[in-house]
């Protein structure tokens, strides 16, 4: 069973001032937004992740529009189904090299509003295409620019920032998003929520770690010192490692390729999952952060997104590193979409559990991962 001494010392710590700014991003309710706490009822915690949504495409078409109204309905679907306590929005929200508008903020609200409209409570990070630079094709230019949109709506050569995103969306009173330490910027999604325990109130019964793996406006790479920064937080905050740490990211590092079934073949045990129907896409390089995530016992998962075509999850030394589900029609893969859901169960002892939600209502790749 977990022992709970250390998860004491950081809720007495969420109250606390510092320079660092770690406690301050992890107290929701200095900011008047909603607290993540496992259910009394049954002692469980459900979240749902959804991946690679790509809002926006083709919005000068009749087929891009038709897409995000697809995508909503899958979200509206899962989050019915499965009524989770909370959404992971895991990167590529948006498609914003395939966006013209001057703003793609109302595509990265539009993606999260059927979370919002539940008063789910949500989190978003970066993926490799949500603040890309618009390319544009030479069939756009003409006599009046490009056709079908305001003058004043084109947004040329440019890409809304990380930083206007995360502004725009924090102002969401359900979203949990946070622009993380300064000292990490232009990367920006880089904080860390506690889900508070029912079993023994003012006491964490988990840590959700959130990283920007780039793409976009700058390499696909999480930093030498993003690793040491989660390696200080993680030392500070849960110095006993008692309490169990999940991390989410949406470019899969060089290990998940190493760890992997074979591309384009049945799923192999230990792994778990469904597709399989590419190969790893990983970050351009590895600068620390797996091997701060193997030392760290009480890291328990992983989670990415961006491979549309993969969903597996495979255990690697002591952690397990999965593949989220393709949850978009935005994108490339005409794989059935879907959500992988988690969900944390605090008695009699930690677990934590997780499947596969489609949208024809079918439950996927179900895995024990505590």
């Amino acid at each position: 069973m977990w022992a709970h001494m250390g998860a004491l010392r950081v809720v007495d710590a969420l109250n606390i001032e510092d320079q660092s700014g770690i406690f301050r991003e992890l107290n929701p309710l200095h900011l008047n937004k909603p607290r993540l706490t496992v259910r009394g009822s049954d002692k469980t915690f459900k979240i749902a992740i959804m991946a690679d949504l790509h809002y926006g495409e083709n919005a000068w078409t009749s087929w891009g529009p038709e897409q995000d109204v697809k995508s909503s309905h899958v979200q509206d679907f899962i989050l019915d189904t499965e009524k989770p306590d909370m959404v992971i929005y895991l990167g590529d929200q948006v498609t914003a090299n395939n966006i013209v508008a001057a703003n793609s903020s109302k595509y990265w609200i539009q993606s999260m509003y059927p979370a919002s409209a539940r008063s789910i409570p949500h989190v978003s990070v970066y993926g490799n295409h949500d603040d890309a630079f618009t390319v544009y094709e030479e069939s756009w230019f003409g006599p009046c620019g490009i056709p079908g949109l305001p003058a004043l709506d084109v947004g040329y050569y440019h890409s809304t920032t990380r930083e206007e995103l995360t502004k725009d969306e924090m102002v969401m009173p359900t979203s949990l998003s946070r622009p993380g330490p300064e000292a990490l910027w232009p990367s920006m999604s880089n904080f860390v929520l506690t889900v508070g325990s029912a079993r023994t109130p003012g006491a964490v019964a988990a840590l959700l770690y959130f990283l920007d793996s780039g793409g976009g406006s700058y390499p696909e790479i999480i930093s030498a010192s993003q690793a040491a920064w989660f390696k200080a937080t993680a030392s500070e905050i849960n110095p006993t490692g008692s309490i169990p740490e999940l991390v989410f990211f949406h470019i899969p590092t060089k290990m998940h390729g190493k760890v992997g079934t074979q591309p384009k073949s049945a799923v192999q045990h230990p792994c778990v999952g469904s597709i399989n129907e590419e190969e790893v896409a990983p970050q351009v390089q590895e600068k620390g952060m797996m091997d701060v995530l193997t030392k760290r016992k009480s890291v328990k998962a992983t989670f990415s997104g961006h491979n549309h075509g993969l969903d597996w999850c495979c255990p690697h030394q002591h952690l397990w590193l999965c593949f989220a589900r393709h949850t978009g029609y935005g994108g490339y893969g005409s794989w059935t979409r879907g959500s992988r859901i988690l969900q944390l169960v605090e008695e009699p002892e930690f677990a934590l559990k997780s499947w596969i939600r489609l949208e024809n209502d079918d439950v996927v790749a179900y895995v024990d991962l505590v």
